[in-house]
């Protein structure tokens, strides 16, 4: 029997590993590449551009997104909380991308990261995303 690749979807647990630099191939600005862990797919505007990119890939696959400063909500939306050390003080920067596993989703995580989204409510809840 074969066994399939898993692949970016939703409602899959997606684990992703990133370095940033401030050109296409350098990392002068996360050289020492940072984790993020996230449900695929449970944004209630729909997928975030940072999602949309990914979707249909596999634990291997590399994207790298050009972004300015000013973009950073607008990408990563409801994930930003999920998103670790980002470089924000540089202007434009370069996020280069790893997926690292895609594995299913068991209810209770499930549950939790459903939770999540809706946290930060109206206004600037002060965890830095922006009041989005």
């Amino acid at each position: 029997m074969e066994t399939k690749e898993k692949v970016v979807e939703p409602l899959k647990e997606i684990k992703v590993r990133y370095t940033a630099g401030s050109a296409p191939n350098a990392t002068d600005l996360i050289a020492s590449p940072e984790e993020a862990r996230f449900v695929f797919g449970l944004g209630v505007d729909g997928l975030t551009p940072f999602e949309f990119e990914l979707e249909g890939k596999s634990a291997g696959d590399r994207v790298q997104y050009r972004m300015a400063r000013s973009q950073v909500p607008e990408m990563f939306g409801h994930l930003l909380h999920d998103m670790g050390c980002l470089p924000i003080r540089n202007a434009e920067f370069y996020l280069n991308v790893e997926i690292e596993a895609v594995a299913e989703v068991d209810q209770r995580q499930l549950v939790k990261a459903l939770a999540a989204t809706t946290s930060c409510g109206d206004g600037d809840c002060g965890c830095g995303c922006g009041g989005h």
